[in-house]
């Protein structure tokens, strides 16, 4: 006989689910022995955080890196509540998970059971509810099935994002028959929005008869980059990508300008002005502080604006627009593409630029600084030289603080033409910008990723938060390398209150070696003060190896970082 564990594995394997992160504990139980048994036949396994915000962060690195649904669990109680932070930032950034936990046995609801997180205790199901698609308590074995088909279709769906289900221990290992999972999910996936004819005719009109159109790609633009790119480099359009949809466009393209908002160029933000764009055409992004750079209205918040979208929540701030849309990107730019080839200026672009030199849009006062061999490190000098040197399928991610920012502005994308054109290569959790994020998903990335190199770059105050669970990395013998920016700071607080005028409080942080630290975890390990020291690093021979690696940088935290846009937000002055 199954148990309703079983049951819940069976149809994450019909959506094509490896892994699921989380932490044993007693009422969870259940579901990890369901878990062994799933392994020995050769099925979803189980993969262990050291914390249940760990194993949130993991799903959503996981579901990130494979575009499946990412799967977390925790225990009742403190591991529910240890789980929400991570499920917030999932929420924040749409990204689709299920998540669930477990409760105790129904029978002992209101009576003190250790753990308790019942709706008379304290009400986790309840706790979730505000960040989440979907959101239950199973209270019957029959609600089950039911319940996990709704919570899968709201994770996967148009406004992607998780699901919570709260499952009762007596509930999880209630035996059910050996045939209880054989329908199919096919009514429950797949939800792609067709965009009206009126709509498509409306928007070819409107780029046909401009003279000079911006192209901003956010995350969602993902399905659709190689027909945008090809599309302007036949029209000689302008690109431009929001923050989230660094990556999407190679970083040497001759009509890339870079990144627009949190962190971004200013080449970008020129070739959005009024008298550069008669349109911008913004797809598949919100438009949040972070990809309108603090709410700018002389770029994308204008009577200029296009939007795209297939999530409806995005165009809830597009009341400005010349026209938003609704509709699966890659429907609607695909059938755009069509349409408008054959109104072609011919504006065939020059070659990419080569990755030796500096993307043209970084600022002429930046550049000697990122082009550094020598002395001290420089952020920017790292950022320009690791992006230079590592493989060209590298996923990298930055954490919150100082290591995003200097992410977004100073590392560089290289895409190979044999690489999959809808592939992200570069990720920031910014929608609720967790402290500590990209330590957990780089190891749900690097667990997806198969043998693709992955490197985390975290702050010294991110790594003293989350930096255990750099020994599932280990456990997994997963090919990932964290680089940690250690300047002793929180970097972002540090000059945030500096820039501000604020006082100098709470920023400081003990000089740490965490190169000493990962050696006693067992983690191969380096300690570098110089860009000398960095250089000499073999880093493709470590990213060739499998295993995790940690590199404590020990930089320049005088070096500003680029945060203009955020500190106008926090001062008042956008």
């Amino acid at each position: 006989m199954l148990e309703n564990g079983d049951l819940i594995l069976r149809y994450l394997e019909l959506l094509g689910v490896e892994f699921v992160f989380g932490v044993p504990g007693g009422s969870i139980e259940p579901l990890f022995n369901a878990l062994a048994r799933s392994e020995r036949r050769g099925g979803i396994r189980a993969v262990i955080a050291r914390h249940e915000a760990g194993a949130a962060f993991m799903a959503e690195g996981y579901a990130r890196e494979t575009g499946r649904l990412g799967v977390c669990c925790s225990t009742a109680g403190p591991g529910a509540t240890n789980l929400i932070t991570g499920v917030a930032s999932a929420y924040a950034d749409n990204i689709p998970m299920l998540v669930i936990s477990a409760q105790t046995s129904l029978d002992r609801f209101g009576q003190g059971s250790l753990q308790e997180s019942s709706c008379t205790s304290v009400n986790t199901v309840e706790m979730f509810s505000r960040c989440t698609q979907y959101n239950t308590l199973v209270s019957h074995t029959a609600q089950l099935e039911p319940k996990l088909l709704q919570a899968i279709s709201y994770a996967l769906g148009n406004q992607p994002g998780p699901a919570h289900l709260g499952v009762p221990l007596d509930i999880m290992r209630q035996a059910i028959p050996e045939d209880s999972s054989s329908r199919n999910l096919r009514a429950f996936i797949d939800h792609d929005v067709a965009p009206s004819q009126g709509s498509m005719q409306s928007l070819v009109n409107e780029l046909a008869e401009a003279s000079k159109v911006t192209v901003v790609l956010g995350e969602g633009a993902a399905e659709t980059a190689g027909i945008l790119v090809a599309l302007a480099e036949l029209k000689g359009w302008k690109l431009v990508t929001t923050p989230r949809g660094k990556g999407l466009v190679d970083s040497f393209h001759p009509l890339y300008q870079g990144v627009f908002g949190f962190a971004g160029h200013e080449a970008a933000a020129v070739a959005l002005k009024p008298g550069n764009a008669d349109r911008v055409l913004v797809v598949g992004t919100a438009l949040d502080e972070v990809s309108t750079s603090g709410w700018d209205t002389t770029a994308l918040l204008s009577d200029r604006l296009i939007h795209l979208s297939g999530n409806p929540d995005h165009l809830t701030r597009s009341t400005m627009a010349r026209l938003a849309i609704l509709g699966s990107p890659r429907l609607i730019v695909a059938s755009m593409a069509d349409m408008l080839k054959g109104a072609s200026n011919s504006k065939h672009p020059e070659q990419l630029g080569t990755p030796d030199a500096l993307p043209s849009y970084i600022a002429a006062e930046n550049r000697v600084m990122c082009q550094a061999t020598s002395g001290r490190i420089k952020p920017q000098a790292m950022m320009t030289y690791m992006s230079r040197v590592c493989p060209a399928d590298t996923r990298v991610l930055m954490d919150s603080g100082n290591s995003f920012l200097w992410g977004i502005h100073h590392w560089n994308i290289r895409r190979a033409p044999e690489q999959d054109d809808t592939k992200k290569l570069f990720h920031i959790g910014i929608g609720f910008a967790s402290m500590g994020w990209a330590i957990g998903a780089s190891v749900g990335v690097a667990r997806g990723a198969g043998n693709a190199p992955v490197i985390c770059f975290t702050g010294d105050g991110s790594f003293l938060m989350a930096g255990q669970e750099i020994t599932t990395a280990l456990q997994e013998d997963l090919n990932l390398l964290m680089v940690v920016l250690n300047d002793s700071a929180l970097g972002m607080v540090k000059h945030g209150q500096r820039l501000s005028g604020g006082e100098a409080i709470g920023n400081r942080l003990p000089a740490i070696r965490f190169a000493d630290i990962a050696s006693a975890m067992g983690i191969e390990s380096y300690r570098v003060e110089t860009m000398e020291e960095l250089r000499a690093l073999d880093l493709n021979d470590i990213l060739a190896r499998p295993g995790p690696c940690l590199i404590d940088a020990a930089i320049d935290g005088n070096e500003i970082p680029p945060m203009g846009s955020r500190m106008k937000v926090l001062t008042g002055a956008a």
